[in-house]
Order: C-alpha cells, then structure tokens, then sequence
C-alpha cells in the first residue's frame, strides 16, 4: 500500500494514498452482476443482461457507490496501518479518478495524539481525613432515638413546634369554598413542608377542641392554580395533639436499636458509630485524594486535545447542566445531546473546563493500559445492582439492557476502571495521612 502521511499539527494528518484501478474495475463488475440479479431488464432473463447493458443504464451511480465505498475502506485501512486514532471521520480533500488509470485519493483527519505519561511514583499526597466529633456521633444516636420514638396522645397543654396535630378544616376564598380546601381527620407535624407556610405559626398555642379561623397567603407555585398567589381563610377545629416520645438514652436502648444485636450497650453503641463514621470519613478522604492525585497527573504530562472532543465535550457539559434538576432516573437515561445549542458565551465558559477533563480521561485511559487495568462482570453487575436499588427498581437484568443499548453502561465500565486505575497510582504514590477538624477541610477544598 503506497501511503503517504503529513503532519499538519499534532492532532490533524493529511494522508495520501492511491487504489489501484483493477481493485476498482473488479469490484465495480461484481456490482453489476449483483444488480443483475436484482433489476429487471426488459428483454433480458433475470441475471443475464449483458455488462454493457447494466453499465449503460446504471453506471454513473455505481460507480460512485462503488468509489465511496472503497475510499471509506482504505482510508480506515490506513488508520488502522499507521496506528492512528480518528476522532471524527476523515474529510476528502481531493480525488483523482481518470478512467483507466489508479485512483489517487488524499483527505484530512483529526487524530488523538500519541503520548506516554510521565512516571507518577513521584506524587505526594496529604490525606485529609475529618476528625469524628462527639456532636456527630450524638447526630446518628438521636437519628435512632428518633426511629424508635413513639407518637402519645397530650391533652393538658396547648400546640408547640413539632407537635403532630389532628385538624378538620374548611378554606374559602372571598367566602367561598374552593376545591381542596375541606379535610376532616388531617394528621400533620407543625414545622414539616406539609403544612402550608404561614398556618403552622398560628396553630401553635391552640388547645384540643378549640377552633379558629387562619389566614393564609397562598405560595405562587402551589399547585392548585385557582388559589395560587392569593388570600384563603381556613376555618380550623383541633381534635388532638400527639408529641414524639424517644426513648431513654440507655442500654436498652442501644440494644433495640436495628439491626438488633448490633449494640451490646450505649457505650458500645458509640464506639461503633464512631468507628462507622472514621471509616466513612477515611472513604471520603480517599476520594478527594483520587481527584487530586488525577489533577497532579494533568500537571505532569502536557498533551494536545483535538478540536473536534473539545467541541463535543463542551456540548456534553451544556446538556448535562440542563439535566442537573431532572430525577435520577432521567439522568441515568440518554441525554439527547444532538438538540443541545451551544453559545459562544458557553463555549468560552467551558471550554479550559472541557479540555482539562479531556486530559484527565486520555491520560487515565492510557495509565490503565500501561497497568492491564480491567472492570470485571462482577465489578460491574455489583455497580448496576447498587443503582437499581437506588432508583428503586427490582429487575437488575432488565436495566442492564436498557443501559447496554442507551450507553449508560458503557460509562459506568468507564467509571469503575478510572476508579480502579486512580488506586493502582495511589498506591505507588507517596501518601500522608493528616486529621483535620471538619471546617478545615471545607476551607480547603
């Protein structure tokens, strides 16, 4: 094969190469004899109309597609020949095709860039890791105490914050009744996002049986549009008061507490929710550590991004930051990315954002092949069953199609080897464990 590469710039290559005319010539006949098999010519048995037949009512468009098919092939011979690594499909820049003679064929491609990356043993990094404060540890006791605690009746005193109360009420606006307004038997906690904003005030220091008439300023975004944004009275009759018993801080308590076995006492309780808390800790810090470990890996080893990844990088940003609000399962789905505009004031928002995360991702798929880094069946199926249960659904292998076909699988095996790569390089790194008071870290980060 007679190739020919030129450099235009680390990321652009033109190439030059020429098909020779028998390999046209064979494979232009052998589409007229499939044509013929396939057409119908009046005069002519199927199969056996004469090639000059063929060529006289059908040539121009074979020819072409016999042409376009044979470019497109040698050209990604060629790539694959020389080792490069397109990022978009080449363009033709010329095409010299005289009859009777080889087709000379040169065009223009974006590659990926060849690099090695710098030795990372080098690397020294602090591991972060938040001191567990006793004010935590009482977060995660009371967090249980709160699960355990028990709703009684009170009947000599009157409402207070986080009381639950039992109310029947009627709301009307300039007098009359709208629709949603009535409930008899309505159960709610005052201070909880159940009860509309502005009600929960007046209701405390209301005593069982006792009825009163509230007012209340409609939120805009409520969403019973009639009422949206304006004035309702409610007429309100308080049937009863319950408050949230807990549990006496104990060791009976401890041992209770789910799953049950797990405390053999309070003091063991605390130790092992400390202990809980400093390993989730240490995670978290690792993790941080990963992130820094891969812009430390950036700083070593300068290489070029082609235009074209900075481009569709810069579009993946766009779209996954109009997806930000959408529920879990949305974002988990395609991203429709081929609708998403992007401004020129975006693409100079995101662009050193994009490049740099490019970076990151070539410089740790290398990294991972230089370590045989691979994702096994069963890292990846631990990871979809973990999602699943978070979106709440029950069929594991269902979602894995689905995924499998939309290309959410697809980064979720590039997630699980970038995890596995950035803790082969921790653990040639230099790594320093520091405890810091939680503020710290936040300021530091």
């Amino acid at each position: 094969m007679n190739v020919q590469i030129e450099d235009i710039n680390s990321c652009n290559k033109k190439i030059k190469f020429d098909i020779p005319h028998q390999d046209y010539k064979t494979r232009v006949n052998n589409s007229y004899r499939s044509l013929a098999r396939e057409v119908k010519i009046p005069g002519f048995r199927p199969g056996k109309a004469p090639l000059s037949v063929l060529e006289k009512r059908f040539g121009p468009n074979v020819k072409q597609e016999v042409l376009t098919q044979l470019i497109s092939e040698w050209v990604a011979n060629v790539m694959d020949e020389q080792g490069l690594r397109a990022v978009g499909p080449p363009k033709l820049l010329e095409v010299q095709a005289e009859e009777g003679t080889d087709i000379s064929v040169s065009a223009s491609v974006e590659i990926v860039p060849s690099f090695e990356v710098a030795d990372c043993s080098g690397i020294n990094i602090t591991l972060k890791i938040p001191r567990v404060t006793e004010e935590e540890i009482d977060r995660v006791i009371n967090y249980y105490r709160e699960r355990q605690g028990k709703n009684i009746q009170v009947t000599d005193r009157a409402v207070r914050e986080k009381d639950f109360v039992k109310l029947d009420h009627k709301g009307t606006l300039d007098g009359k009744p709208f629709e949603g307004g009535e409930g008899k038997g309505h159960v709610v906690q005052i201070g909880s996002e159940n009860l509309l904003k502005g009600m929960g005030d007046q209701l405390v220091g209301m005593m069982p049986g006792e009825e009163k008439d509230i007012p209340v300023k409609i939120p805009d975004s409520y969403t019973n549009k009639s009422i949206a944004g304006k004035d309702v009275m409610f007429h309100v009759f308080l049937e009863g008061i319950q408050e949230k018993q807990l549990p006496e801080l104990n060791d009976e308590f401890a041992k209770n507490t789910e799953p049950k076995g797990k405390y053999e006492n309070l003091d063991d309780m605390k130790q092992k929710i400390r202990g809980e808390l400093e390993e989730h800790a240490r995670k978290d810090a690792r993790q941080n550590a990963k992130k820094e470990v891969a812009e430390k890996i950036v700083g070593m080893n300068s290489i070029e991004i082609p235009a074209g990844l900075i481009e569709e990088q810069i579009k993946h940003m766009v779209a996954q930051e109009l997806k930000k609000e959408q529920p879990l399962q949305e974002k988990m789905e395609d991203t429709g990315e081929e609708d998403v505009q992007v401004t020129d004031e975006q693409k100079k928002k995101y662009r050193d954002e994009a490049i740099r995360l490019l970076q990151q991702e070539f410089l740790l798929d290398q990294l991972a092949t230089d370590l045989n880094i691979k994702v096994s069946e069963d890292e990846l199926n631990a990871e979809i069953n973990n999602l699943v249960r978070m979106l709440g659904e029950t069929d594991a292998k269902k979602m894995k199609k689905e995924w499998a076909k939309s290309g959410v699988l697809l980064r979720l095996q590039s997630r699980i080897k970038r995890d596995k790569t950035l803790d082969a390089v921790m653990e040639k790194t230099q790594i320093k464990e520091e405890i810091v008071d939680r503020k710290d870290d936040i300021k530091d980060n």
